[in-house]
Parts: structure tokens; sequence; C-alpha cells
């Protein structure tokens, strides 16, 4: 071990594991819903006038199905219409229960229809068939839609999008429990898991370029429609607000993901050559993506001094990077410990290494730009020198992410020596400038939504090891120098987006980042204060990744309070001081 690990803050519960807090804040908002009733989404000009509704019966109790009726009739919206799709052998009781429930005066938005199969793949299809050419949404026996669920989105929706929301489970107890205050759209997410699930809206224009389904579950034919749908819309549009509540008893067959197989023909129909394979939990995916047989790849390593750090980064990837076309940049900032010197002398032999010698004061960008001038490599990986590669295969994760045309920069998951979280991606606005959320997780545990251990997007990922193709490095012209020490690696990933780039995280990378938990920030206010004048808008509009309801005051993933924008405020109002 390289340092002795030092005491993190402790990491509090996420909102999906603070049940008393996230449920009062979910009944308090429905009671503001209640008081004040936003005006009907007809009247905001959308082009999109009635939501047709799609709900196949299949084996739910009847019950299931009167909870969900009885959650639409209490729409605050009237324009909807739901077909219920059932067996030959249901549609008697199906009916006299839709007798019962809807008000005839309404008997108009409600109508049933048969489906002479008995596969669930089969009744979505029939509902579908039924409203081609209109707006439509999937809504399962059990599920209670919140009361102003059609009017938002409806308001969102366009007839080339779709729209998702964000959804919970309610209990028999009537708490309201296992949030998914879900991201904004992430399609390298949606690949690895059923993250849109419910509500999910749909575009006229999309629903006629749907195939049949071939899940044989709900859940499977949820998450199937969704990636479909995804691929053909031309907006997908997420509304931070909890507009379906799942019965517990059938919201474990919902969280159900399509199968490998459905997301293999994702794969292709995209021309994808990815392959599919389990991911480290139930219900994940994890696709890998190969890289070029002739690729090369350039390893940037600044440092001084500290030769333990540099011998350890430099052996281990050596060694689990066997076969691939590998060179090493050392840039050596300055270094006075003879240890390091006669390490050096060892390493210049070595056909794979070049030393570059750049004794300037301290400047992270300058250092990796003059030394990516040097490098021939068509993909740059930026390590810092405390990084320990563990396993063979890390390596390929980061560059197959990295040759995607439309990705500029990929990280890896980064775990202190004991385990603990230390980089799953970077929130714009977290504690402050950007920030880690979930560090100090605990190994073992996937995190909110699964963040730590699932493909995502993500507004950035941390320079201590950074993939990116060369290409998309000339373009961006390299970090930015006027950053020296801070956010540096932020910038250059928020400068990939504005240019029509992604970041993206790779769990499948996993390495030890030997850093101190305690240290602090090297760079000081200068380069934190220029970092959030030039990204205001960006913060301000907040982290799209990273749901609006969750606070930015911690890496925990709980919910915000009322509070967080006024101290966000309070905070940049100091740094022009320091």
């Amino acid at each position: 071990m390289l340092f002795a690990p030092r005491e993190l803050p402790q990491l509090g519960p996420d909102v999906a594991h603070d049940v008393a807090a996230y449920s009062g804040w979910v009944q308090a908002r429905e009671r503001q819903k209640r008081i004040h009733s936003e005006r009907s989404w007809r009247d905001r000009g959308n082009p999109i006038r009635e939501l047709q509704l799609v709900m196949p019966v299949l084996g739910a109790p009847l019950a299931s199905v009167e909870r969900t009726l009885r959650g639409l009739l209490a729409q605050t919206a009237r324009h909807w219409a739901v077909t219920v799709v059932c067996g030959e052998e249901r549609i008697t009781e199906v009916q006299d229960l839709m007798t019962h429930v809807v008000p005839r005066r309404r008997r108009h938005q409600a109508r049933s229809r048969i489906c002479a199969t008995t596969g669930a793949a089969d009744h979505v299809w029939e509902g579908i068939s039924a409203c081609r050419g209109h707006p439509l949404a999937l809504v399962f026996p059990g599920d209670v839609w919140a009361r102003d669920a059609v009017k938002l989105l409806g308001a969102s929706l366009t007839p080339n999008g779709i729209v998702y929301a964000d959804d919970d489970v309610l209990a028999a107890d009537g708490t309201y429990v296992s949030p998914r205050l879900k991201p904004d759209y992430s399609p390298d997410l949606l690949l690895a898991s059923s993250y849109i699930g419910a509500p999910l809206a749909i575009g006229p224009n999309v629903t006629g370029q749907l195939e049949r389904p071939t899940g044989t579950s709900p859940g499977a034919i949820e998450h199937e429609l969704a990636i479909a749908a995804s691929e053909v819309a031309d907006s997908v549009h997420h509304v931070a607000e909890v507009l379906c509540h799942r019965s517990p008893w059938d919201a474990g067959e919902l969280g159900t993901p399509a199968a490998a197989e459905q997301v293999r023909a994702a794969l292709k129909r995209r021309m994808d050559d990815g392959e599919v394979g389990a991911g480290s939990i139930p219900g994940t995916y994890r696709i890998v993506r190969p890289s070029p047989a002739d690729k090369s790849v350039s390893v940037l390593v600044p440092f001084r001094d500290q030769p333990r750090f540099l011998r350890t980064c430099v052996d281990s990837v050596t060694n689990t990077s066997h076969g691939d076309n590998v060179e090493f940049v050392l840039i050596d900032n300055g270094s006075t410990d003879p240890e390091v010197l006669t390490l050096l002398e060892r390493l210049d032999a070595r056909a794979d290494v070049r030393v570059l010698t750049d004794p300037r004061p301290f400047n992270w960008a300058a250092l990796n730009n003059a030394a990516a001038r040097i490098a021939s490599g068509d993909v740059l990986l930026f390590l810092n020198n405390d990084i320990e590669a563990l396993t063979p295969g890390w390596l390929n994760a980061l560059v197959g992410h990295a040759y995607r045309p439309d990705v500029a920069a990929v990280g890896a998951r980064l775990v202190y020596p004991d385990r603990r979280l230390q980089h799953c991606g970077v929130v714009v606005g977290l504690i402050g400038a950007a920030g880690h959320p979930l560090i100090g997780l605990r190994e073992g545990e996937p995190g909110y939504m699964n963040m730590s251990v699932v493909t995502r997007e993500c507004s950035a990922v941390t320079g201590a090891c950074m993939a990116t193709r060369r290409e998309v490095f000339d373009s961006l012209h390299g970090f930015d120098e006027a950053l020296g020490v801070d956010l540096n690696d932020v910038d250059y990933c928020l400068r990939g987006h504005a240019a029509g780039y992604r970041t993206v995280y790779e769990p499948g990378a996993e390495l030890i980042h030997h850093e101190s938990p305690s240290r602090g920030t090297a760079g000081g206010a200068a380069d934190i204060l220029k970092f959030v004048e030039r990204w205001q808008d960006y913060i301000s509009a907040g982290d799209p990744y990273l749901n609006k309801n969750l606070t930015r005051s911690n890496a925990s993933c709980g919910l915000a309070s009322s509070e967080e924008k006024e101290r966000w405020t309070q905070w940049y109002s100091t740094l022009g001081s320091q």
C-alpha cells in the first residue's frame, strides 16, 4: 500500500435509502399540485392533442386494473384515452370493471380490445396497432399516474419525440419508496439497464416506425420499446418529476430488463459491433466494444519525484496491456530525488518509453499538452502517476469507447487502495464547481441507480485517467493552460459536449488511485473562479446527468434541500476574495 488511507467524510444515505424523507417530499409535492393546479397543456401551443394509453392486462388481477384506471380518472388534463387489451377469456370481467369504475360521461375515454393470443408482446402490439398515428404511452396494471402526468408529458411531447419521467413504488401502507429520480437521456445507460422505465410517452411519428416487440415480460417490453423509440426519435426529453407510482406487487416484474438478444438487436440496427454480456449486478448489461487491431495508445504521465508511484504506474500498465501497441510519454516536472533519476535511466532505455523533461512551474494542462505534441498514439490516455492498473482488459475497455466517433472522453472507475470508490464520473456544480458523486462508497455497493457499476454518459471524467482520440484532442485544442491545475479536465469534457461529443464513464476499467482522500484543492480560487464564470450557464441549468431533485451539497445522491442555491451562491461569492 502506497499511502495510509485516511478518513473520508461519511457518505450519507441516498434518496432511495432515506425512505421517510423521500415519502414526505413526494406527499408534500402532491399536496402542492392539488392546491396550485397548472394550466392545461392544451393551452401551451403543443401540437399533441390526445395521449393514447395502452394497458395490456395479461394475468393482472382486476384490483390492479382498477387502481390504474382510478389514477387516470383523477388526471388534471382530460385529453387522454385508454385502450385496455386482454384475452377473450377476460373480456367480460374487464368490461364490467370499466363500466363500474368509469363514469358514463367519460366512457368515450376508455375502451377494451381483445387479443387473440396470450403473449405479453402480442397484447402490447395489439394496443399499439390500435393507436397508430396518435401519441402513445404504455401503462401497466398497478401503475398510478400522478394527477398531472398527462399534462406534463403532453406539454413536452412532440410528434417526432419521446418523453419520460421519474417513478417510484407506492407501498401498501401509503408510503412512497424505491424512487428512481433519473438523469436526462443517457443512451449508453439505456442499453446497460432499463433506467427509463415508466412513464414513457411516444410521439405519433415515432409510434409509426416501431416494430412488434419480442420481449416475454412487461418489463422486458418496456425496456425494448424505450430503446427502439429512442433510436428513431429526434428528441428524448426528461421531465424531472415523479409521475408514475408503481405497485409493490408489480414493480419487481416491471423492473426486468430486455433480454440480451434484444440489446444485441439494437446494436445491430445501429451498426455497432459491441458484444453484450452480463453486468456486474443482475438486471444490467456490459457492452464491450472492440478497438481496432492496429490501435496505438500513448500513455501520458506527468510526475515529480515519488519513485514508488511512478514505478507502480508504469509496471502495472505494462503488465496488464500485453500485446497492445502502447507507448509511455513520461513528463518529468523537475524531479530531484536520486531514486527517480535512477528509475528514469532504466525506463528511458525501453523502446516504448519516452521521457520529456519539463521543469516549468507545475501546470497540469501545459505539461500534458506538451507531451501530446510528441506522442504518436491515435488514442491519448492521460494518467496520474499514482494510478495502478489491476487486471488485463481495462485498456481495451477505454480505447473501445474512445474510438466511437461521437465520444470525446472516456473515464474509468477509480478506487482507493481499500476499494472505496474514488471516481465514477464528475458532476458539474457538485460541492462547488465540480465533484465526484458517491465518493467513499464501499466496495460491493453499486450506488444510487447503479451509478458506479454501469456504463453511462456524464458531464465529465477526471483527468487522473482519461482517454481521448488524438483527432478530438487536436480539434478541441487540448487542455486550457489558463486553467493550470484545477478543472482543466472538466473544462475539456464540457468543451467536447459543446462541440457535439459525449463523455462516457466505463466501470469495466477499474484501477486504483492512490490519491490521499484528504488531499485539498491544489490550484486555488483563481482556476475555480475562471471555470465557474466560463460555465455559469451549464452550472445554473443543473448537470443533466444528476436529477435536479438530488443534492449538490454533498456526494450522497440524497434529496436536495431548499437552501442549496443560496448556499452555492454564498460559496461562489467567496471566490473573488481568496
